[in-house]
């Protein structure tokens, strides 16, 4: 098992990791953004899956209220959220890797023909994509939309600290730097192995979920207490489902709204099939005396006493200190990276590869 860690540490220091270089990631994200002239009351964000929800995570995070997802295709919410902002103050940002997401040139084409007589396509637009011959990039430089270049070698899950996550969360948070400076922690505790006593080293986790699923416990409880933590149980789970699902291996994680899913699933936790494993993501209220904040917080640490009375594993508790801008930023920043690096070692335990996704193509060869 320390092979695993050996192998990408020295992946990491080798530089193998394009999504991980953080002086050319910084490099890029401080060119881009110092050239970008995008300034809005509201963004609306259009992209599926890793694309859009790593930038999401953090929205929800911080509790920004002026910025929305479409990563679906429910026409009626799409309606919705077009009537609560104002076009011509809204800036409309299309994300695909590839360029040839359908549910992204859906949107597109619908957006464009709704807003066209309204907004100035050109000024509103922001395209990130890699540059191709693809439909969403040949549209947006046919029509004169700014294009920001999505990095070939690194896929969406893995975007957060590329263009592809920083220039949309740029737009909403002022201190990127922060992000990056937790990043930095997360891979120089790494290298060095060296944590504090309330970190959380990747490599441990990554040894204690693989002896987890190795005993047949292949369900990861996702605990969430804060709705703000709802987006980013939603990216834990992209990252781990889509990175290790492979060759029969994997953990299939659940986003569990607490305390909402005691009242239906807590049952089943407890005292049903022992095939599951869990994790607590918790918002900090130890500052708070809001009697909601405090009877949330004792709801949590009821959980954790219940579970570990019934030895049901918990492989780690998480406290966001969401009031303090400057500390969740720099702990968003180490999280995201550390999450990363427990995903690669677990790609090593578990002998698949953690970049591909060969399985979801099989659906998309029946789109018609």
């Amino acid at each position: 098992m320390i092979d695993a860690y050996q192998i990408v540490k020295k992946n990491l220091i080798d530089k193998k990791y394009p999504f991980l270089n953080i002086e050319y990631l910084k490099s890029k994200y401080q060119n881009e953004k110092n050239n970008l002239d995008f300034k809005f009351d509201s963004y609306i964000i259009i992209g599926i899956g890793g694309s859009s929800q790593g930038s999401k995570a953090i929205a929800g995070i911080l509790n920004k209220k002026n910025i929305f997802y479409f990563d679906h295709l429910n026409s009626k919410e799409i309606k919705r959220t077009l009537d609560l902002v104002s076009p011509n103050n809204t800036g409309f940002i299309f994300i695909s890797k590839s360029g040839t997401t359908s549910e992204v040139l859906t949107l597109f084409d619908h957006l464009v023909e709704e807003l066209k007589d309204k907004i100035d396509i050109c000024k509103n637009f922001l395209v990130i994509t890699e540059k191709n011959t693809a439909p969403l990039y040949m549209l947006a430089e046919h029509a004169g939309i700014k294009i920001i270049k999505h990095e070939s070698g690194i896929g969406g899950r893995f975007s957060i600290f590329s263009n592809t996550g920083l220039i949309p969360i740029s737009l909403f948070h002022d201190d990127v730097e922060s992000i990056f400076n937790g990043f930095q922690i997360a891979l120089d505790n790494f290298i060095n192995d060296k944590y504090s006593l309330d970190s959380i080293s990747p490599k441990e986790q990554a040894i204690k979920k693989f002896e987890l699923i190795k005993v047949g416990k292949n369900i990861n409880i996702m605990l969430l207490y804060g709705d703000e933590l709802y987006e980013l149980g939603n990216w834990l789970k992209q990252l781990f489902a889509e990175s290790l699902g492979k060759k029969a291996f994997g953990f299939l994680p659940v986003v569990s709204k607490m305390t909402q899913d005691q009242h239906s699933l807590l049952q089943l936790y407890l005292d049903g099939p022992k095939d599951k494993f869990f994790e607590i993501h918790a918002i900090d209220s130890n500052e708070s005396n809001d009697f909601i904040d405090i009877t949330l917080a004792n709801h949590k640490d009821a959980m954790i006493k219940t579970l570990e009375s019934e030895k049901l594993p918990i492989v780690n508790i998480t406290n966001y200190t969401v009031e303090n801008i400057k500390e969740i930023s720099l702990q968003i920043g180490n999280l995201f990276a550390n999450s990363i690096l427990e995903v690669l070692i677990l790609a090593e335990l578990g002998n698949v590869d953690p970049f591909g996704q060969d399985a979801v193509e099989k659906q998309k060869n029946f789109l018609k």
